[in-house]
C-alpha cells in the first residue's frame, strides 16, 4: 500500500509540472525571442531582383529599398512619368526618382500608397513594416534621438555633407532616395522617406524619414493621395523561413 501511495504522489507532481508549464505558455511566459543581429542573406523579388538582407534584433530587413515593377502576383505595376500622370492617374504607380533609371541601384523605386496598400508589393513572405515595427528597430538602435546615424551610409557619396552621426552600424545601408508629390521630385541626396503600412486616418499614414544633418529619425504623417511617391523597405514575416 505504501508503495502505491508514492507512486501515486509520484504522479501527482508530475502532472503539477506539466500544468504549471502549461500555464506558463498560456500566460505569454515564452522562450526570448530570436536575436537575428548581424545575419545576413539574401531575397529576390517577382522580377529576379536580388537584395540583401540583415537581421536587427528580432527582425529581418531587406537592406536595400525596394526596385520591383511587379505586385508578387507578376501584375505590372504602371510608371508614372510626369506630374500630370502623378496628379491625375487615380490607380497604382511608381517611378524612378527624376525618371532615370539608372538610380535604381541603390535608391529603389518612388511608390504610391495605392500601390503600398495592395499588400502584394513585397516578395511572398516579406511585407510593408507597421509603424509599430519601426518603433522596435528604432528602439533596438537605442531610440529615435540616435537610431537615423546608426541605420545611414557612411561618408558623402550618397547623403550631403554633413550626414550627422553616420555610422551603419546596424548595416541597415540606408540611403535618401527622396520623393516625388504632386509630380514634382524632392529631398534627394538629403532624405530617406519610407512609407510604413499603419494608416493615421482616411488622408494619412505613418512614414519614417531619416535626414543628411541629424542623427535621428523623424515619424510624421505621409499623404494617401496618389500624387505622393516614397521608398519601400520589407520587413520579413514573422514565422517564416
Amino acid at each position: 500500500m505504501a508503495s502505491i501511495n508514492v507512486l501515486r504522489g509520484f504522479k501527482l507532481v508530475l502532472l503539477g509540472l506539466i500544468i504549471c508549464q502549461m500555464n506558463s505558455c498560456e500566460s505569454g511566459q515564452l522562450k526570448p525571442e530570436t536575436d537575428y543581429t548581424g545575419q545576413k542573406g539574401v531575397i529576390y523579388d517577382i522580377e529576379g531582383n536580388i537584395y540583401k538582407t540583415i537581421g536587427i534584433g528580432s527582425q529581418i530587413w531587406m537592406e536595400e529599398n525596394l526596385r520591383t515593377t511587379k505586385l508578387n502576383d507578376n501584375t505590372e505595376l504602371i510608371k508614372l512619368r510626369d506630374s500630370s500622370t502623378w496628379i491625375n492617374r487615380q490607380s497604382a504607380g511608381f517611378c524612378w526618382y527624376n525618371n532615370d533609371s539608372t538610380l535604381k541601384i541603390p535608391y529603389g523605386a518612388l511608390y504610391n500608397w495605392k500601390i503600398v496598400n495592395t499588400g502584394k508589393l513585397c516578395p511572398i513572405g516579406w511585407h510593408i513594416p507597421t509603424k509599430q515595427e519601426w518603433t522596435t528597430l528604432m528602439e533596438k538602435l537605442g531610440g529615435k534621438q540616435e537610431a537615423g546615424g546608426k541605420l545611414k551610409v557612411i561618408g558623402s557619396t550618397y547623403w550631403k555633407s554633413p550626414n550627422s552621426g553616420a555610422t551603419n552600424s546596424s548595416k541597415f545601408t540606408a540611403v535618401p532616395g527622396g520623393g516625388i508629390f504632386s509630380g514634382q521630385f524632392f529631398d534627394f541626396n538629403k532624405w530617406a522617406h519610407w512609407w510604413s503600412i499603419t494608416q493615421i486616418d482616411s488622408l494619412w499614414v505613418t512614414t519614417f524619414d531619416l535626414v543628411y544633418n541629424t542623427p535621428g529619425v523623424i515619424v510624421g504623417p505621409g499623404g494617401k493621395t496618389h500624387s505622393c511617391g516614397l521608398s519601400v523597405r520589407c520587413i520579413k514575416d514573422k514565422g517564416t523561413n
